[in-house]
């Protein structure tokens, strides 16, 4: 039974190392914030609805007034809040507010107004009409201070999203954001938000990161976790991060945006697309699913510039996707190859078994020729016998599970791969992703994965649970329920397998190097013995 049981586990470790050739994961870490910003999508329709009723009490308040000058005042209010929302609403409103204005000879409103409206354009990726109101239709010589503060930041703010996104249409020859800042200096205080705002931008393209960190962080301190502009300000804190190259930084702050715009029910919004777009090598499903609804909401939105950048990021999807078919067939080479040498090792197993069992015939033969140890021989060749049947069992038992899992496995990925195949030549997009988002493959096989090496190893160690409590004090002692391991109990239970390697470990059971360090740390620090020599007890367990 030794040398069948070292031989199973020899296929094992082939199998554990077969189970750690997927696609990367994500470190847990960034999981956590995953798992987070989860959370705040499962809510998101709730805060969708909060805004409608908001909204619907705006469009009642504002039918109920007569008053134009009043009614002018709530359509602005109403515009900044439908911003975000609704590109077609805002417009409407603010096509309205220009009436109203024009109706009371109010030129100063009236600019009010059209400056709105431009910015509108400018942030929706309307650039001409941006362009020709921005530009065509203001007179500074008309404007009062605060709107002409107001006029210069809309220039600003129109010249840096052109500067960043003029890919999608013919540059326009307009002033560099630059240009502007010296009059916004001029005009607004240095304790204004928008004048930080500014020094902030100017700070980080110069290169000053830390300065333009302290500004930044002081923008933040001034704003809520579930203000609007936060989900603003977390974004820009998350290029700046990005910059100085700590990518789980930027990851935090991009979630936190992101976070802010579910809570504030925007439609407009770019973070929770660079999270998809900077999880998809790890997380291909999640990805989906982030971009899917991201799409959704700038389709509602109805601007055209967010649908233009998530159809550019729809080629890596595809690349993602072709990658993640590559990565399937080569596992499915690699369990093919596995079982191939599995077949071989059971069937010298079963030769052993064969010869053993021959031998075990002649011994009883001469055993039975004396009387005297007539007794003992039938006991000892009774349990040998029983070791054998048990073993047959044990292989019997381990050969079907590992060709079922092999051949379910096989099956679900050739049907996935096919159809999500046949969707991608269809250009069916829509569908593909919708499909993909809800593709739990990569968390059940992983699941699946922990269950088969829990069931198999104590399949071989029955007892390994107790025998490694045993050698802990007390109070670190754990009790799984049956047929499963703790995190902790797999760590050394790989140990006992002859897996010393930490970052071995680590890569199998999909964590990162730092806990499997501190799971050994930890379970070696409450030893009952010498600590130092706790791994060689667990490696003698069974034996």
């Amino acid at each position: 039974m030794c040398l069948n049981k070292n031989v199973v586990l020899m296929a094992l470790a082939a199998l554990l190392a077969a189970g750690c050739m997927t696609a990367p994961r994500t470190d847990r870490k960034t999981q956590m914030l995953m798992d987070e910003l989860d959370g705040y999508l499962t809510t998101r329709e709730l805060y969708m609805a909060k805004k409608m009723d908001q909204l619907d009490a705006y469009r009642q308040l504002i039918a109920a007034t007569q008053d134009p000058a009043g009614r002018y005042e709530l359509e602005m209010i109403a515009a900044s809040d439908y911003f975000p929302f609704s590109f077609d609403s805002t417009q409407v409103y603010l096509k309205s507010a220009q009436a109203l204005a024009q109706k009371l000879s109010d030129k100063e409103r009236y600019n009010q107004a059209t400056i709105a409206l431009g910015h509108l354009y400018g942030k929706a990726g309307n650039y001409f009409e941006a362009s020709q109101i921005l530009y065509d239709q203001i007179d500074t010589n008309q404007l009062s201070a605060p709107l002409k503060a107001e006029y210069f930041w809309v220039l600003y703010d129109f010249s840096k999203d052109m500067a960043g996104n003029s890919g999608m249409v013919e540059r326009m020859s307009i002033p560099p954001a630059a240009a502007y800042r010296p009059a916004l200096y001029r005009l607004l205080t240095p304790d204004t938000p928008r004048y930080r705002w500014i020094l902030r931008d100017q700070l980080m393209d110069e290169g000053r990161l830390s300065a333009a960190d302290s500004v930044s962080r002081l923008l933040l301190s001034d704003v809520r976790p579930e203000d609007r502009d936060f989900a603003i300000h977390a974004f820009f804190q998350s290029e700046i991060e990005e910059r100085r190259g700590n990518a789980y930084e930027r990851m935090h702050w991009l979630v936190k945006s992101a976070e802010c715009d579910i809570v504030n029910a925007v439609r407009d919004y770019a973070s929770l697309t660079m999270v998809a777009q900077l999880i998809l090598p790890t997380d291909v499903d999640r990805s989906f699913r982030y971009l899917r609804i991201a799409q959704e909401d700038a389709l509602v939105y109805n601007a055209k510039l967010r649908p233009w950048q998530i159809s550019r990021f729809l080629m890596q999807v595809e690349d993602a996707y072709q990658d993640r078919q590559a990565r399937a067939s080569r596992s499915s080479k690699v369990w093919s190859i596995l079982l191939a040498v599995l077949t071989v090792i059971l069937s010298l197993v079963t030769h052993f078994l064969i010869v053993r069992s021959r031998k075990l015939a002649k011994l009883r033969k001469e055993l039975e020729k004396s009387n005297n140890s007539l007794a003992l021989a039938n006991v000892t060749l009774n349990d040998l016998n029983q070791q054998i049947s048990k073993a047959d069992r044990v292989k019997e038992k381990y050969i079907l599970s590992f060709l079922q899992g092999l051949s379910a496995q096989v099956s679900v990925i050739r049907t996935e791969d096919n159809r999500f195949r046949n969707l991608l030549k269809q250009g069916k997009a829509d569908q593909l992703l919708k499909e993909l988002s809800i593709s739990g493959r990569s968390e059940k096989a992983r699941e699946e994965f922990y269950e088969t090496f829990d069931t198999t190893f104590l399949g071989l160690y029955p007892d390994f649970v107790d025998k490694f409590n045993s050698l802990l004090r007390e109070e670190a002692r754990e009790f799984p329920p049956a047929g499963h391991l703790t995190t902790a109990q797999r760590v050394f239970a790989l140990i006992r397998l002859g897996v010393d390697d930490s970052k071995a470990i680590a890569t199998m059971l999909d964590y990162s190097l730092s806990t499997i360090y501190n799971y050994k740390v930890a379970i070696k620090n409450a030893a009952l013995g010498d600590r130092e020599a706790f791994e060689s007890q667990v490696k003698a367990i069974g034996k």
